[in-house]
């Protein structure tokens, strides 16, 4: 870089200045965008943008530096595109966003008033004509879950802090970029400009906040493209919090809260729009419930996603180079079980490593997220809960996380051993039982889910989960002609009634053809007292109900307004 004093009052000019705009996919958008820095009140600004993959198709750019990189990310393109020039002073802007013509210029001025090397420069963001009605972009604004301007410019802070570093509408000193190390590739997409503007932050950064350096975000969300977007948003967060320890996750703790709370009314949203936005009591109130409804609606990706995320990143940290190198999974990354496979399921199960993968993998899939939420549902935080069949134990990992005292009960295998170190890896305690060797009662409820199906005698396993707590929770799988994995068809209608006479705490049906049940363990014989027995007829028929008609559970919603 060329040498510069850093007390001259004409450091940064704009040839001092580069603009840096990784893109993908964005052309419409990104012309718009350039359109705009052509008009800009300042001139001499290099313009360098970078694709982000070489199987794109580059249009005529006018003249602007541009090149492809192999697909990376936004931060692996903004890092290559800081490489391509020798600017003193960078000034990244997202593809999707359209400056206004002083845009530049006031991005100057405030490097002019404080050339020190430590203060960089957040510009606004605010909504394009052509999306700001929409009421997903509104509540992006008034939440703070997409950018965090509207408490800026009401209370204008000295320093706006390193998690609004923006990368849609910020300059900082190359000193400080490489001081920092740059955007970290690990990232691909969000969170690399949070974790970068950490970063510099522990090397001395100071972020002024200037509202008049704008840019307008010409941005379309629906509602698929918002799941997404909170799926990305869960992997960079738990990417972000493994890399900074000390550093405080913001939205798992919301939405795993969220997600227990008793559904509200969509109806929250829709009001919202129609009270002044300002500072009141009655404003706040209704935000405060329409926020709500939109974190319970995307708490299940999230929450998925964050937990496979997880999950991957544990095993492959068990096996290690095994994880990549090993004959347990092929090109492909399935397991490959020719190499290590048992003549039969069980023996399978009980010696093989490879099953770690398939258990997993059954994990990422989020299957018993709706299970665990019944669990939660039947008994609180606090229960001792026995996780029977717990393979890696994905599920008593999370109820311990939630508080509940969890036992775990399996035959003595290799899940085994990969859940004693995912314990210790969590600092958590729990006893673990080996089922050959017999498993105390005691317990308050003990769950058990997508295993009934692979035994011989489905009466007998019942038999055995009842001995041992007050409660049994446990998934009946309908079969199918096209599955391989489900090896004895359930007399489902048979053991239905048998949770009824017992005592029917809760019944639904989940993907189709799960029947998850919850029934008190019987004691002192059956049947039950008339009123416990018409309870319990009651709770599957109102299941059954439910099952039915799902759209009687938002009608249920809309009345709790």
């Amino acid at each position: 870089m060329p040498e510069r004093a850093m007390t001259d009052d004409d450091w940064p000019a704009a040839r001092d200045l580069a603009v840096i705009i990784p893109t993908r996919e964005r052309w419409d958008i990104l012309d718009l965008t350039l359109n705009a820095l052509r008009v800009q009140t300042a001139s001499g600004f290099e313009t360098v943008v970078v694709v982000d993959g070489k199987d794109q198709q580059i249009p005529e750019l006018g003249s602007t530096t541009v090149f492809a990189i192999d697909k990376g990310g936004a931060g692996a393109a903004r890092n290559a595109a800081v490489r391509a020039t020798s600017a003193g002073l960078l000034l990244l802007l997202g593809d999707d966003t359209v400056p206004e013509p002083d845009l530049v210029e006031r991005h100057l001025a405030r490097h002019r008033a404080e050339p020190d090397q430590h203060v960089a420069v957040l510009g606004d963001i605010v909504w394009h004509r052509e999306v700001a009605d929409s009421r997903l972009h509104r509540w992006l604004d008034w939440s703070a879950t997409q950018f965090d301007y509207r408490r800026l410019r009401r209370s204008l802070p000295e320093d706006a802090g390193y998690g609004r570093f923006f990368s849609s509408n910020v300059s900082v000193k190359r000193e400080l970029y490489e001081a920092a190390g740059g955007f970290d590739e690990e990232f691909v997409y969000l969170y690399d400009d949070l974790d970068l503007g950490y970063r510099m932050a522990q090397c001395g950064m100071v972020l002024r906040y200037e509202p008049e350096a704008r840019t307008y975000h010409l941005h379309r969300y629906d509602w698929p493209a918002l799941e997404r977007r909170f799926t990305a948003i869960a992997n960079g967060e738990r990417m972000m919090a493994a890399k900074h320890r000390e550093w405080d996750v913001y939205f798992r703790p919301r939405l795993q809260e969220a997600a227990v709370r008793r559904p509200v009314s969509p109806l929250w949203s829709r009001v919202v729009d129609r009270i002044p936005d300002n500072d009141g009591f009655v404003r706040k109130f209704v935000e405060q419930r329409a926020d709500l409804w939109y974190q319970q609606k995307l708490a299940p990706g999230f929450l998925r996603a964050w937990e496979a995320s997880e999950e991957l990143d544990e095993l492959r940290t068990y096996l290690g180079a095994e994880f990549n190198q090993s004959k347990l999974f092929d090109s492909a990354g399935e397991v490959d079980r020719e190499e290590e496979a048992a003549p039969d399921e069980l023996t399978f199960y009980r010696t093989s490593r490879a099953y770690l993968y398939d258990l997993t993998s059954f994990a990422m899939t989020g299957t018993k997220l709706p299970y665990r939420e019944d669990v939660s549902r039947v008994v609180k935080p606090g229960a001792r809960l026995l996780d029977y069949g717990c393979g890696i134990g994905s599920d008593g990992l999370r109820f311990l996380q939630a508080g509940y005292q969890v036992s775990f009960a399996d035959f003595d295998n290799p899940s085994i051993e990969y859940l004693r170190w995912r314990l210790a890896r969590h600092g958590l305690e729990a006893p673990i039982y080996d089922v050959d060797q017999g498993v105390p009662g005691g317990f308050d409820a003990v769950y058990c889910f997508d295993v009934i199906e692979h035994v011989d005698d489905p009466w007998e396993f019942l038999r055995r989960l009842e001995a041992t707590a007050d409660v049994v929770i446990v998934n009946f799988l309908e079969s199918r002609a096209d599955d391989v994995h489900v090896h004895h068809s359930l007399p489902i209608d048979r053991l239905l009634d048998h949770a009824q006479a017992a005592g029917l705490v809760r019944y639904r049906r989940y993907h189709g053809r799960s029947q998850l049940v919850a029934y008190r363990s019987p004691s002192g014989g059956m049947p039950r007292s008339p009123r416990v027995r018409l309870v319990s007829a009651a709770r599957r028929r109102a299941g059954q109900a439910l099952n039915r008609w799902p759209a009687l559970s938002r009608v249920k919603q809309v009345v709790r307004f």
